[in-house]
């Protein structure tokens, strides 16, 4: 019997975590703060509630799965709904390439298919690893991290907290740190280091602006 599972965030990365999970988990429904789509059901998987609703509500055995892009909004999610006392697997899906020197936490860390985790490379909790991409050997992803599709990161370095890093983008080796809820754009190449806040875009790439 498959354990039961609940989606946070009814968007079109939901859609596609559900399709996975299916696989092992009986996926019972959505939760969306989007008030407009509870009672919607999408691809045959209701939106049940809020997530106020699901505090109040839900069964503790039931396991929760937030895959949404904002870094900032999903760590803060995470952390409410496991101080309530809920359970907040990982999904790596089986394709992925971890090597067996590698550390991985053992909290909603969601890993897509044909990703290569090298030796000796750390991934912290809470980190999304979009298909395709790459985390070099010795290399640190901290806590909230999202790296989307076909990324390159290089050797030795830290991808601090929160940060985004875009579809398509490489971090070269030599980079020493990608700053605190950064943003890369997509197809940038980061040849220095990207300080905390900073949104860089190009090849090479360069700060257009940082966080306010």
């Amino acid at each position: 019997m498959k354990e039961q599972a609940i989606i946070v965030g009814a968007g079109t990365y939901g859609e596609v975590y559900a399709e996975y999970l299916k696989v092992n988990y009986e996926v019972v429904g959505f939760v969306d703060d989007n008030l407009s789509l509870i009672g919607q059901f999408i691809n045959g998987i209701e939106v049940l509630g809020n997530l106020d609703w699901l505090i109040d509500s839900v069964d503790r055995t039931i396991k929760i799965f937030i895959p949404i892009g904002n870094t900032r909004v999903k760590k803060k999610m995470l952390e409410r709904v496991r101080q309530s006392g809920f359970s907040t697997p990982n999904f790596i899906h089986p394709s992925v390439n971890i090597d067996p020197s590698a550390t991985v936490g053992n909290n909603a860390i969601y890993i897509l298919q044909g990703s290569i985790i090298m030796p000796l490379a750390t991934i912290e909790n809470d980190v999304m690893i979009s298909s395709s991409t790459t985390i070099s050997h010795h290399t640190i992803v901290e806590e909230g991290v999202f790296i989307s599709f076909g990324v390159k990161v290089g050797a030795s370095l830290r991808v601090k907290t929160c940060a985004y890093i875009g579809i398509g983008a490489i971090v070269m080796t030599g980079v020493k740190e990608v700053g605190v809820d950064s943003l890369i754009g997509a197809g940038a190449v980061i040849i220095k280091d990207v300080p905390d806040y900073a949104v860089v875009v190009g090849n090479p790439g360069k700060i257009i602006k940082y966080k306010e």
